[in-house]
């Protein structure tokens, strides 16, 4: 796992196996700019490595502001899967707000992409799923 972004709020990664996989580890609450700001950060390394999967650390990551998590879920689910992306796996949030924010979320964006999704409570499961080979 190499380390390709760092902020006082996020860490973004990138994992190299068969495929290229992107994984945002959150670190506490952040400011909308600076989420949006990390959100395009991460669309230009998505592309910049051809990554075809991502996974969301968002067990320490607190609720956000609705307008965001959806330009977000946009941006980055419709953008992952023009690109060619397969999977997303999030590892759920603490925080029970942003939890559920975060399901519907992913209820309401994912069936319009080619995304395969799953959630879960450990990041070495989101971990293994996502950087197994495709089928």
């Amino acid at each position: 796992m190499e380390t390709l972004f760092s902020s006082p709020y996020l860490h973004i990664h990138l994992h190299r196996t068969t495929h290229q996989t992107m994984e945002l580890q959150w670190l506490d609450f952040v400011p909308s700019a600076d989420f949006r700001a990390s959100m395009l950060e991460l669309m230009r390394l998505t592309r910049q490595h051809q990554a075809q999967a991502l996974i969301a650390d968002n067990r320490l990551l607190r609720a956000l502001r609705q307008a965001d998590l959806q330009w977000s879920g946009e941006l980055v689910f419709k953008g992952l899967s023009a690109l060619g992306g397969q999977r997303f796996a999030a590892v759920e949030s603490l925080d029970a707000m942003n939890r559920m924010e975060i399901n519907t979320l992913v209820a309401t964006v994912i069936p319009q992409t080619q995304l395969t999704s799953q959630f879960f409570i450990s990041i070495t499961e989101a971990r293994m799923w996502a950087t197994a080979p495709f089928i």
